[in-house]
């Protein structure tokens, strides 16, 4: 399936988040659309999705003008969207998730689960995702999660699948997983727009990188070219990709934290004893994945 957007423009108030954007995504590809935080691709692929109206231009799939009231009619077109943070609801099984508000009944009215259930297995088996249909989302980690909302999109039969910042909640071994996944899903035939600001990730998957910045594509580029390059398209100037910087001399302790914990509004252990000093003339980073507190 082919899609192709032409000149999509989309305002909020006087700021202009998309600006006359041109995008092709061929068929059974990786195309990465590539651009610092704010830049405008999620914003694009919201319009794409149905999610927000867009102010000007025109959407294609396979050469023919489509209009999207809403992601119901993206999905029945074809397009399946996978969201930065996962649109599932927790206390329902994987299959409960997979099947909600795309239903299928049996001939006495009921759910059919069962149906639900074979499908999540065909679709974890062929794909190699080793989800259990059965398990419940709050007791999966975050990538297995990911996983479930991939199943999501292809039950629905997407055949052009958007990843939302896939690897933002992700370990380093869970984004080479995905990343994998990623290609098996190019070959099975599945057309893939991955939304990153990440260059090793672009130039391990993508076969077509668009570079967009504030907002407008400033240009495409070929996984083959350096990560300079791409920096240099991402942010408009020149970028050095080595740091270079001076040993620090800490002073005094400015900041102490000790044993620090947190409870959220429904009971989930947020910070559990958490401790660091923070030193005059010092720079401390604190690293993680999304979610980790």
């Amino acid at each position: 399936m082919k899609l192709e957007l032409r000149g999509i423009t989309k305002r909020f108030g006087d700021f202009v988040a998309n600006d006359r954007i041109d995008l092709t995504v061929e068929p059974g590809t990786v195309h990465a659309l590539l651009g610092e935080n704010g830049a405008g691709k999620s914003t694009l692929m919201n319009v794409l999705f149905g999610l927000y109206d867009a102010d000007g231009g025109e959407i294609l799939v396979d050469d023919k003008v489509v209009n999207f009231a809403g992601p119901g009619d993206a999905m029945r077109a074809g397009i399946g969207m996978v969201h930065q943070h996962f649109m599932l609801i927790h206390p329902f099984t994987v299959a409960e998730n997979v099947m909600l508000g795309h239903e299928s009944l049996k001939s006495n009215g009921l759910l059919d689960l069962a149906a639900a259930r074979v499908r999540v297995r065909e679709l974890s088996d062929r794909f190699g995702f080793n989800v259990d249909p059965d398990a419940l989302v709050e007791d999966l980690a975050v990538g297995a999660q990911q996983r479930v909302e991939i199943i999501k999109a292809l039950s629905r039969d997407a055949n052009i699948l958007i990843l939302d910042e896939p690897t933002a909640v992700l370990t380093p071994q869970e984004t080479d997983e995905l990343l994998e996944i990623v290609r098996q899903l190019r070959d099975a035939g599945t057309s893939v727009v991955l939304i990153t600001h990440k260059l090793r990730e672009v130039q391990a998957v993508a076969d077509t990188i668009t570079v967009i910045r504030l907002g407008k594509v400033v240009g495409t580029a070929e996984p083959t070219a350096s990560q300079v390059e791409l920096a240099t398209m991402m942010v408009g100037r020149d970028v050095s990709m080595t740091v270079d910087k001076t040993g620090a001399t800490p002073g005094d302790v400015m900041l102490a934290v000790q044993g620090l914990s947190a409870v959220d509004e429904v009971g989930v252990t947020t910070l559990d004893d958490v401790s660091f000093d923070v030193r005059a003339g010092e720079i401390l980073a604190i690293a993680g994945v999304q979610g980790n507190g």
